[in-house]
């Protein structure tokens, strides 16, 4: 197959798998922005039932997932180039364009004659007389305002531009964003896609350096990252042996960890033989937060998927008792076959409903409780979870989050350790929740907490995702 990445001159006859990768991607953002959901269960499902080849599936899920990252700043750059406003266009006309112009504006290897024959292509068959052409009119005159070379970002803050990555910016040929002199929170919101409410938020708690930080940390794709399964190998041994197999492959910088390259687990030899489980950089360091030792008891009470449950067991050395408690059974399942294949033994799975009558309070040398909330510590590899949550929802979420905590420090045995987790770095969901609760429970004596903001660099060691943890011992 012609490389249909390439900018370069040639045939202009897109391949049919490249046509069909784009009307997945476009009946999935229309499935997605009528119905909502979870974006990466919705992705997986599709491209399980696909019949594209995997380079084809790769394009699908760039575009279905680029466009979601960047939702924001497209819609805030085609409605500059749209004589209607947006909110008056059919859905799908709309995600015809914002696919286009992600194409266009943020897939250099993409030639963009191929994303604006395909969106004009599609709007045809919508059988809507004229709307091809204002697509086409749309992408023409975007395409024309377009530098064609990316530049360095020179610290300036400019009305005209966008990130690329960490070192370059596309500019426009014309004012696209509003002034941070006018309106910082909406600048950072149109410029780094993210809801309006929510860089205020961050304007409002850190400078103009540390909100821009945090805002292309939520946007830009960090490396893959993994955790060695320590029963099975070392971060050393696995890196060598990922370097062996032609991935490039590293330590991280803060995390007991390795960034990896162009790795699909799904079909990775040392993943389907269990020395490896992917996991975010300030995930991984829950589990030594709990100080676990062998031979404990350990109540994972919000298990999840199990990724913390079996780093648990891991750092036992697989000797004790960790059990993983869910709300949603399926989850479990799911947690428990990867128990299996990292070849863990001393982990049980109890329905949550179920875990009071199998257990008795004060049963567990430790519990954690890695709790639901707003995701803002992993929007980069959570890209929908920007559009998802709302301001209301700190509040309703702070509110389950010190309920869950209440319930499960009953299972705290007296000298055992209550440990508090999030993937979120907002203070309503974090610190506060640790000076309420530690003021409620006078069982149980604060020890320490720490909280890690989003951070993106060029060397894929220092990059990691934000959260937050806290740890109390029983009286």
């Amino acid at each position: 197959m012609a490389d249909v990445y390439s900018r370069a001159t040639g045939s202009q006859t897109m391949s049919a798998d490249v046509s069909s990768a784009r009307q997945l991607a476009l009946d999935l953002l229309n499935q997605w922005s009528r119905w909502g959901g979870f974006a990466d269960v919705r992705l997986s499902q599709a491209l399980d039932e696909s019949q594209l080849e995997a380079r084809d599936k790769s394009l699908t899920a760039e575009l279905f997932l680029g466009v979601i990252r960047r939702l924001g700043t497209l819609d805030c750059v085609l409605q500059t180039f749209c004589s209607r406003p947006l909110s008056r266009l059919h859905p799908t006309v709309l995600n015809i364009l914002r696919t286009a112009a992600y194409q266009i504006i943020l897939l250099e290897r993409v030639p963009t004659y191929a994303a604006v024959d395909s969106a004009v292509e599609q709007a045809k068959a919508l059988n809507s007389t004229g709307v091809h052409k204002l697509v086409n009119a749309v992408l023409r005159s975007l395409d024309r305002s377009l530098a064609k070379d990316t530049l360095e970002a020179n610290g300036d803050i400019v009305t005209r531009a966008l990130p690329l990555d960490l070192d370059r910016w596309r500019y426009f040929d014309r004012d696209l964003f509003t002034d941070f002199a006018d309106d910082p929170g909406r600048y950072l919101s149109q410029v780094y896609s993210c809801p309006d409410w929510l860089t205020r938020r961050w304007w409002s708690r850190f400078d103009l350096a540390g909100a821009s930080a945090v805002c292309l940390a939520s946007l830009l794709r960090g490396p893959f990252t993994l955790r060695p399964n320590l029963l099975r190998t070392s971060s050393k041994e696995l890196g060598d042996a990922l370097t062996n197999s032609g991935i490039s492959a590293g330590p991280l910088a803060h995390a007991p960890g390795l960034w990896a390259d162009q790795i699909h687990p799904a079909r990775n030899e040392l993943f389907l033989a269990g020395h490896f489980q992917p996991q975010g950089p300030t995930a991984m360091q829950v589990g030594p937060f709990t100080q676990v030792r062998s031979g404990q008891s350990v109540l994972d009470y919000c298990g999840g998927l199990g990724t913390k449950s079996t780093h648990l067991a891991e750092l036992m050395n697989d000797d004790g008792l960790v059990v993983a408690t869910d709300i949603d059974p399926d989850k479990l399942s799911h947690a428990a076959s990867n128990a299996r294949r990292l070849g863990i033994t001393c982990l049980q799975f109890v329905p949550l409903d179920e875990l009071a009558d199998r257990f008795s309070p004060g049963s567990f040398d430790i519990v954690l409780v890695d709790a639901p909330c707003s995701n803002t510590g992993v929007l980069a590899s959570r890209p929908d979870a920007r559009w998802r949550i709302k301001p209301f929802h700190l509040d309703e979420l702070a509110e389950k989050q010190k309920t869950i905590l209440h319930r499960a420090s009953a299972f705290v045995t007296s000298g055992g350790s209550l440990i508090y987790s999030t993937c979120s770095i907002e203070p309503v969901e974090n610190d506060e929740i640790t000076t309420q609760f530690s003021a409620i429970d006078e069982t149980l004596v604060f020890d320490t907490d720490k909280e890690y903001l989003p951070h993106i660099s060029d060397d894929p060691a220092d990059s990691r995702d934000g959260g937050y943890m806290a740890r109390w011992h029983k009286k």
